[in-house]
């Protein structure tokens, strides 16, 4: 179908999730055009644990999260950093995570979130297929990794509810844990192997392909500063990008634009750190998560990857790579060779609501606008289907996951 007959889209935000629905509004035939004040796949997409996390079905805000975050906050080397000032500006936020925290809530969000996960993969290979990139992914699986029977013993009801949701786990003693993953030491307590699972090698060139096959196929890369959103297209600080229709994914800085649009969802910006450690620092061969210290370790093509943080501030504040030292500090004594000395360091912020689930589907007072941002911890697993998401959305067709779920007026009112 030609694009006379779709019409035009400007996507806003070029990392993953922004280039995967502008990928997938391509191929329906639209003509589309990507800015970002950025470049391509260099701000959150950059610098995640770059993971394809299909094992992460549950919301951040489960039954006991309060007294949870009031001990994490009491750790001054802990891995949760919340900026008093930005807590302040932001407390309906933190009022609706709380509240978020009861069980029936944790059960509707983890359901909806594992049948989001379920078909992660399967949306993902075409786009790969089609971008020449899957040198970039590898399905690896990985590994959970405790520092202590006990802990394992106590996480068991979590994997068990992974499995009757359809996620492969299988716990692992220490010997078969170091028998999968050479560069585990023998001070772990066990691990759960989730063969599901995978990793991109390289997310800058993944996001790189993907911008690349959208301007083969006649769209447009805009590098420009988006100042609001109207009935005619994008406001811009350099002009009007026109269009008939915009979607909405620019990460952390898409509330600022969705203002206006009747969006009843509040987002924060969650920061995460990352140190990168050269080549060859580690034998690491497969992704691992740290589960008690909250660490996630990648061999990436350009090294091994540590990454961990939930840092509450603004999206733009200068990094504190001195506090968010001490979280991947210690970890030698489970993996061989991250007390190696960085060679980079990053931060980078998440775009978060409070039930942890993305904020898709058509802005409620500006029907010309599809919403495709919150994605948390998920935006490199789950960017591929939400741009088909998007893509069936603007096409009239059946999406094939539950939108209520994702809606942008579903219910986070406080009660």
């Amino acid at each position: 179908m030609s694009a006379s007959v779709r019409g035009s889209i400007v996507v806003l935000g070029a990392g993953l999730v922004g280039l995967a629905c502008a990928h997938a509004l391509q191929r329906d035939g639209y003509d589309v055009t990507v800015i970002d004040r950025g470049g391509v796949g260099e701000g959150a997409s950059f610098g995640n644990a770059a993971h394809i996390a299909i094992a992460s079905i549950f919301p951040q805000a489960t039954p006991g999260i309060l007294g949870q975050t009031v001990r994490m906050l009491r750790d001054p080397r802990g891995p949760l950093i919340v900026r008093p000032g930005y807590a302040a500006r932001h407390l309906p936020w933190f009022a609706r995570f709380i509240a978020q925290g009861t069980a029936e809530r944790a059960r509707v969000g983890t359901h909806a979130t594992a049948a989001m996960l379920a078909q992660a993969w399967e949306a993902w290979q075409p786009v790969l297929d089609d971008i020449g990139g899957n040198d970039l992914v590898r399905r690896s699986g990985a590994l959970h990794v405790f520092g202590s029977q006990a802990a394992l013993r106590a996480a068991q009801g979590a994997y068990e509810l992974r499995r009757s949701l359809g996620v492969a786990c299988t716990p692992l003693d220490v010997d078969e844990a170091r028998a999968m993953e050479p560069a585990l030491t023998d001070r772990i307590g066990g691990a759960m192997s989730i063969p599901g699972m995978g990793y991109v090698t390289d997310t800058l060139m993944l996001a790189r392909r993907l911008a690349a096959r959208v301007e083969a196929l006649g769209g447009r890369i805009v590098r420009a500063q988006a100042t609001g959103i109207d009935a005619g297209g994008v406001l811009t600080r350099d002009g009007r990008l026109r269009a008939d229709r915009v979607v909405l994914a620019a990460g952390a800085w898409s509330h600022r634009l969705a203002r206006g649009l009747g969006v009843d969802i509040p987002l924060v910006a969650e920061r995460g750190y990352h140190v990168m450690l050269a080549p060859g620092s580690s034998p690491l061969r497969m992704p691992v998560l740290m589960v008690e210290r909250k660490v996630a370790l990648t061999p990436m093509a350009a090294g091994i990857r540590m990454a961990s943080v939930a840092e509450f501030t603004h999206a733009d504040a200068p990094a504190d790579h001195v506090r968010a030292a001490p979280v991947f500090d210690g970890l030698e004594r489970f993996v061989q060779g991250v007390d190696a000395e960085p060679v980079s360091k990053w931060v980078g912020p998440r775009p978060s609501v409070p039930d942890s689930r993305p904020i898709l589907g058509t802005a409620p007072a500006a029907p010309h606008v599809l919403l495709a941002y919150g994605h948390g911890h998920l935006g490199v697993t789950l960017a591929a289907l939400t741009g088909r998401i998007i893509a069936d959305v603007a096409s009239g067709r059946d999406p094939r996951v539950d939108m209520r779920a994702v809606a942008p007026l579903r219910s986070l009112r406080l009660r």
